[in-house]
């Protein structure tokens, strides 16, 4: 008798032990390089990381209009921060985390808003009575920086949280008279102290930094590429300058990312070459992944990628493989989306055409462009597994049914036993 409890109790510890690895070799098998963390079937873009990095803050096309969300890194925990009708896009997190500043109103006029995400409220900072876009928050939290576009031209503005002081610091940074991009593509963002600002000028071609108190000392930090536009420049926490220059050309494009030192004789440094993904990038705060909008797998949904070897290796690749987020497999996903690499149609969801503009805030001459085609695969032929279920999944299937049946045996046997007892002792 001891040693049947014995053995029951071994098996037991031995089930228990093989589903707890086989759980983390099904999260290590979903946790792939790249992880598509939004499966939406609109158009989910503009992700921006929260100060800690747990959390990503991003916009999606509803009812024509963008409305914005907040959800964990991994995918999990989708909230809405837009409430009702608004239309509000490209958030940024103030430095504490505690609340988003958008842009908001309507494709002819937007102002900037702050939005507190525990209690929902809002504030809106200004009153330009134009089309004000992209903020984002000083290191201190108390001023923003944001375009502004009116009467033909695109500059940068300053302003207290509060709503004042509001300082325009470029004159006429780009031109509707010189065909340059009069829609702003990307915040202007701040150095590590305040004191600077990072952005890119009119033509999309050059990264430069300013003085963030009034506008001077406008200082190149990019390289000369007269193959490429190089913009999307953010501010690290180490006060390098990362940007990006995109290469188009016909049948090819590429991305490269840039990290320059402003004030440095040293030229910039290569981060990462031949992407096959178009900007901008968000690093996460310690440097270890990258997240992204890409219409790979047919909508333009978020990715977040490691930064180690392989997510580099990934992002190289045309329509590299990517992984659903655990979050979202565990939870489905909606049909037709496919996270191979081949994008399947969705049910009233019209794919993205060549030179379509996708993300809102860019004008035609910044609009995304097709990438090359990928290498034609070959089909998926029917497997043994069962679509879409992963081989861990069905093993742990398999031993719940063993212990299942162990069980039932064990059940069974000690019943049999105390009925022959029972009779003995009549």
């Amino acid at each position: 008798m001891r040693t049947g409890i014995s053995l029951l109790l071994l098996f037991r510890l031995w089930c228990l032990a093989v589903i707890g690895g086989l759980a983390s070799a099904q999260v290590a098998f979903a946790a792939g390089p790249i992880l598509q963390v939004t499966a939406d079937g609109t158009s989910s873009v503009r992700p921006a990381w929260s100060p800690d990095g747990t959390r990503i803050a991003f916009q999606t096309s509803q009812d024509n209009t963008y409305k914005v969300f907040v959800m964990n890194a991994d995918g999990s925990d989708r909230k809405m921060v837009t409430q009702g009708a608004t239309d509000d896009r490209h958030a940024s997190w103030s430095p504490d985390g505690k609340s988003l500043v958008v842009d908001t109103g309507t494709e002819l006029k937007r102002e900037i808003a702050i939005i507190d995400l525990a209690s929902g409220q809002r504030k809106q900072v200004t009153t330009m009575d134009a089309f004000a876009s992209f903020p984002a928050f000083s290191p201190d939290g108390n001023r923003l920086s944001f375009y502004v576009y009116q009467k033909g031209a695109l500059d940068i503005w300053t302003i207290n949280k509060d709503g004042t002081n509001p300082v325009q610091m470029t004159q006429t940074l780009a031109s509707e008279n010189k065909s340059q991009c009069t829609f702003a593509c990307h915040s202007a963002t701040w150095s590590p102290d305040g004191s600077r600002l990072a952005y890119a000028d009119g033509d999309q071609l050059r990264v430069y930094t300013m003085r963030s108190d009034d506008g001077t000392d406008q200082t190149k930090v990019s390289h000369d590429d007269p193959t490429g536009r190089s913009h999307f420049p953010i501010y690290m926490p180490d006060g390098r300058v990362v940007y990006v220059t995109e290469h188009i050309n016909p049948g090819q494009s590429w991305t490269d990312i840039w990290a320059t030192t402003p004030g440095s004789t040293q030229p910039p440094q290569p981060l990462l070459q031949d992407v096959q993904v178009q900007g901008p990038f968000e690093f996460s705060p310690d440097g270890e992944r990258l997240t992204f909008s890409s219409p790979r797998n047919g909508n333009f949904d978020i990715y977040v990628a490691t930064l180690d070897d392989a997510g580099k290796a990934a992002l190289k690749r045309l329509s590299s493989e990517t992984e659903l987020a655990p979050a979202l497999a565990n939870a489905g996903h909606p049909a037709g989306l496919s996270t191979s690499g081949n994008a399947r149609a969705t049910p009233g969801v019209p794919a993205p055409t060549a030179g379509q503009a996708a993300v809102p805030g860019a004008s035609n001459s910044a609009a995304p462009v097709p990438m090359a085609a990928a290498p034609s695969v070959a089909q998926n032929e029917p497997g043994i597994l069962p679509s879409g279920i992963s081989p861990y999944v069905l093993a742990l299937g398999g031993l719940a049914v063993v212990w299942v049946l162990v069980e039932g045996v064990m059940i069974a046997r000690r019943r049999k036993r105390r009925r022959g007892t029972t009779s003995d002792g009549q």
